[in-house]
């Protein structure tokens, strides 16, 4: 969705990152592709869905929450 964004800040004149910031999440692939290369938040994605699964297999009722850590990846365009 940032590398869309990009896309349509450009149609419209502006410029990344003078006029607008922008920060993307999930740090996908593309976003090391795009010029400027778009700032991402990363998370852990494959420790996320196992981490899920514990929780579904010991029961979801109890209500337990898990915080995983996230990670700035600073680009140009932020």
């Amino acid at each position: 969705m940032a590398a869309g964004a990009l896309r349509t800040l450009r149609r419209h004149g502006l410029r990344v990152p003078e006029d607008v910031a922008l920060i993307g999440f999930d740090d996908a692939p593309v976003a090391a592709r795009c010029r400027p290369g778009l700032t991402t938040v990363r998370r852990p994605v494959e420790e996320l869905g196992s981490r899920a699964m514990e929780l579904l297999l010991r029961n979801p009722a109890h209500g337990e929450s898990v915080v995983l850590p996230t990670q700035l990846v600073v680009r140009a365009s932020g």
